[in-house]
């Protein structure tokens, strides 16, 4: 059975409540589509998607739902472009379809990096606890690569934990895991090709992401059939950028100048007092936070929805849960995130220095998925599935 035939048949099976909100989506896994008279709150990363009164994870299910796709020609334009890398979190493929959310507020109010990295530790733990009782018995599935998911090991799981990585970090995290003493089976993830899970990926993707950036989706399938669905993916999505100096050169739209700029300023800010970093920083700041809206949200955040529809089971960025979100939203970067602090996060969870690869290299981008995420191959794939279109 291809992924439309089988979300076709589960959104015919609505869950109806009258008030709606992120958690009530990204806290179990079953439903793929609610419908519901008010939704509550404003997702900052997590993708939830609108049409009229019906609520998804999915922009696919809610095409599916309405039985039809109207086009809307501005993304048709930016996807076909040579340079597309990912569509803005405010821009889908549907002119029908909205995705609910905003970037989060920029508060300030934690200044003090010991505070700061306390503060995530509990929030870590406390977003942690509150899935697993949620999902007892089942396996954690922790995508491991840097630091910000390599850290996710040392939290104290009660529920069983397998980390998965991929080459070229694959060696790297059982290295970590041997050289910290940890408990933890590594397993590798494959990149394999498959003619009709790449089909159902043209078509889960609508066209929001070039999908040569998202990897090993048939392996993950296999894994998570493997355990009968009982498990939860985790993710340490855009933490870097919380916790380290990333934040200093992420931009979105990439401006030349302004990036250059950006980049003398993260070359040389170690010699500048802490007063005019901060204001440097506060200057920045919300630039960047609305960029993780415009692009994270959708290129990383859109990876978990992604994941959860063709696998069938809960994804999680753990640097997303409420009360991290809580935390992130509260950070004055400029005073908390001028150098790494990772290392000192997995010391408090740990309680001891931890020993961290010395270096992580990125996956190579996934060649027979270049410029599957063109509009004419998702539209064919709709047609073929007898989807009205129109445009």
């Amino acid at each position: 059975m291809s992924h439309i035939e089988y979300l076709r048949s589960k959104v015919q099976d609505v869950e109806v409540v009258d008030e709606l909100s992120q958690e009530m989506i990204w806290e179990k896994h079953g439903a793929v589509i609610w419908q519901a008279n008010k939704f509550i709150g404003k997702p900052c990363f997590y993708p939830v998607y609108r049409w009229k009164n019906f609520y998804s994870y999915s922009i696919l299910a809610l095409i599916l739902k309405k039985n039809s796709l109207d086009i809307n020609s501005k993304a048709v334009e930016l996807v076909n472009a040579d340079d597309f890398q990912v569509l803005s979190a405010n821009t889908t493929i549907d002119n029908e379809i909205s995705r609910v959310g905003q970037a989060h507020h920029c508060g300030y109010s934690i200044s003090n990096v010991d505070e700061y990295s306390s503060k995530i530790v509990e929030a870590l733990i406390k977003d942690t606890v509150h899935l697993e009782k949620l999902h007892k018995g089942y396996v954690n599935l922790i995508m491991c690569g840097g630091k910000d998911s390599l850290n996710l090991l040392l939290l104290p799981w009660e529920n069983p934990v397998v980390a998965l990585s991929a080459e070229p970090n694959y060696d790297l995290v059982c290295e970590f895991v041997e050289k910290n003493s940890l408990d933890i089976q590594v397993r590798k993830l494959e990149d394999t090709y498959n003619d009709e899970h790449l089909e159902d990926e043209i078509a889960e993707n609508c066209c929001r992401v070039d999908l040569a950036h998202w990897r090993w989706g048939i392996h993950l399938r296999e894994i998570v059939q493997e355990y009968d669905g009982k498990v939860v993916i985790w993710k340490g999505q855009v933490g870097d950028l919380y916790m380290s100096d990333t934040w200093k050169t992420y931009m979105y739209p990439s401006n030349p100048v302004e990036m250059f700029i950006r980049k003398v300023y993260k070359k040389t800010s170690f010699l500048l007092p802490r007063y005019v970093n901060e204001k440097i920083g506060k200057f920045l700041q919300p630039s960047i936070i609305k960029a993780t809206w415009d692009k994270s949200a959708n290129l990383q955040g859109c990876h978990m929805g992604f994941i959860r529809s063709l696998s069938d089971c809960l994804v999680l960025s753990a640097y997303h849960g409420p009360h991290m979100v809580s935390v992130l939203s509260e950070a004055h970067l400029g005073a908390v995130a001028q150098h790494d602090i990772r290392p000192k996060i997995g010391k408090l969870l740990l309680g001891r220095d931890i020993i961290y690869p010395v270096s992580n290299p990125a996956p190579k981008i996934s060649g027979f998925r270049l410029n599957k995420h063109k509009t004419e191959l998702f539209v064919s794939s709709l047609k073929s599935a007898e989807v009205p279109t129109q445009s």
